[in-house]
């Protein structure tokens, strides 16, 4: 048996950071959004061995991938006695603020409880998830989302609908981890969530007033280290209405309309010799994109 499964990048609409906790960990707020740029992942019944092969080189096939480490998260935590060859194909850029990985891990979870007949709940799901990563347990639920905690407490929200946004990459990753260590308590200026929950989900709301109320607190301590992500939010504000970076970068995003010249947008953007892809919101994560054979 296989099963194929194509795993979904994300946008933040906002992101704020709350405070420190006492385990080191930040407490945010955000409101997070699947989108069509996808891994595709393969996975196939073994014996009882779990092996990983990647497209991408760069990355470690074994106990530092989080594909590898979910994999061995189910096997342990449901004492599976099965096993699995698993294939990923990455089309998400690493460190890229698009959370490739976490949904990478958050797919290998949904497939290996399928694949390997365990019965579970999500909420048991959540629970391995959060161990993982911050943002795996957004990705078992996808769509349109309210995330609080480290990233755990996870809200669904209602659709916003089908926008079409572009995703800019300047072709380098951003360590998440070091953008942590630049963080300095208090944050002035708190943004309030409220703002743009009620401009995004208002049935008649106006997508330029409701993109310009985004907000992403990592910009603040990305962009002074990294100017070529700043440029790119600079160009995109200048030929579209507003740009946001997404997570903590590298890649920043706006929304599209009819009054945006594409071709323009394109030509400029390929010039810089940047990254670019166009997507579209997406409902859910990758549940409806199972298939096995």
């Amino acid at each position: 048996m296989k099963i194929h499964i194509k795993a979904p990048a994300k946008i933040n609409f906002f992101l704020e950071i709350k405070n420190k906790r006492a385990d080191e960990y930040h407490n945010l707020e955000s409101i997070m959004q699947t989108v069509s740029l996808y891994d595709e992942l393969s996975f196939e019944l073994a014996k009882n061995m779990v092996s990983l092969e990647c497209s991408d080189k760069s990355l470690s096939a074994y106990e530092t991938n989080i594909v590898y480490k979910a994999a061995m998260a189910v096997k342990k935590h449901y004492n599976a006695d099965k096993g699995v060859k698993i294939y990923l194909k990455k089309r998400i850029p690493i460190g890229a603020g698009l959370g490739g990985g976490s949904s990478d891990a958050a797919s290998t979870l949904e497939a290996l409880v399928k694949l390997w007949n365990i019965k579970t709940t999500k909420d048991e799901l959540e629970q391995i998830a959060i161990k993982l990563g911050a943002d795996v347990p957004f990705f078992l639920t996808g769509g349109t989302a309210l995330c609080e905690g480290i990233g755990e407490i996870v809200t669904p929200l209602k659709s916003i609908g089908e926008l079409n946004i572009i995703l800019v990459n300047p072709g380098f990753g951003v360590p998440t981890a070091d953008v942590y260590k630049k963080i300095k308590f208090p944050l002035t200026n708190q943004a309030k969530i409220h703002t743009i929950k009620d401009l995004i989900f208002n049935n008649s709301f106006n997508k330029k007033e409701a993109f310009k109320s985004c907000f992403n607190r990592f910009e603040e301590f990305v962009f002074p280290n990294y100017p070529e992500i700043l440029e790119i939010k600079r160009v995109l504000n200048e030929l579209c209405y507003a740009s946001l970076m997404s997570g903590s970068g590298a890649t920043v995003f706006s929304i599209l309309d009819s009054g945006i010249k594409i071709e323009k947008l394109k030509s400029r953007l390929n010039r810089c010799g940047w990254k670019i892809w166009f997507v579209t919101t997406i409902d859910t994560s990758f549940h409806p994109l199972f298939s096995s054979t």
